[in-house]
């Protein structure tokens, strides 16, 4: 998990709260050239989660119908209890959530199953700059956790476009 450079004590990009530890909002800059938001879980984050950061730094799992509601795409690359305050990543190196078969280096799109990204064209909202760097095997779930690029990643296209 990267590190943040920004010199704000006290962060681990790990840590959950049930209480804010940080000023919700606060933006920190990360050694793999990305960034972390302190956020509130407005329902429950899966580890690896695509969300929704809304426009009140709340956090829900990114969907193709919240999709028009994000102000900005990010991912939970750790749990979060809904109600409880932690980390999610703007960009760098992540791990996200992408649905069994999801092809390497093409561009990803929301879907109808919470905090899952495909390459399908479905919805219309792509989740732009964000590609995946290994093909998604197949597994029982249907969701395999991969490493994926992300740079400034956001809605594009469909109703969420930004």
């Amino acid at each position: 998990m990267p590190v943040s450079t920004s010199g704000i004590i006290g962060v681990a990009l790990g840590d959950v709260s049930p209480t804010a530890t940080f000023q919700v909002g606060t933006v920190v800059n990360l050694d793999d050239g990305g960034q972390a938001m302190f956020v509130q879980a407005a329902s429950d984050i899966s580890q690896f989660a695509a969300v929704s950061v809304r426009s009140d730094e709340t956090a829900v799992p990114l969907t193709t119908t919240n999709a028009a509601n994000s102000k900005r795409v990010a991912f939970a690359q750790a749990s979060i209890a809904s109600a409880q305050y932690g980390w999610v990543q703007l960009g760098g190196v992540v791990k996200v959530n992408l649905l069994t078969g999801c092809a390497p280096n093409v561009p990803l799109f929301t879907t109808a199953t919470a905090g899952c990204l495909d390459d399908a064209t479905v919805s219309g909202n792509g989740v732009g700059l964000v590609v995946g760097v290994t093909n998604a095997g197949s597994t029982a779930s249907g969701t395999t956790a991969l490493t994926c690029i992300a740079a400034y990643p956001h809605i594009s296209g469909g109703a969420g476009a930004v």
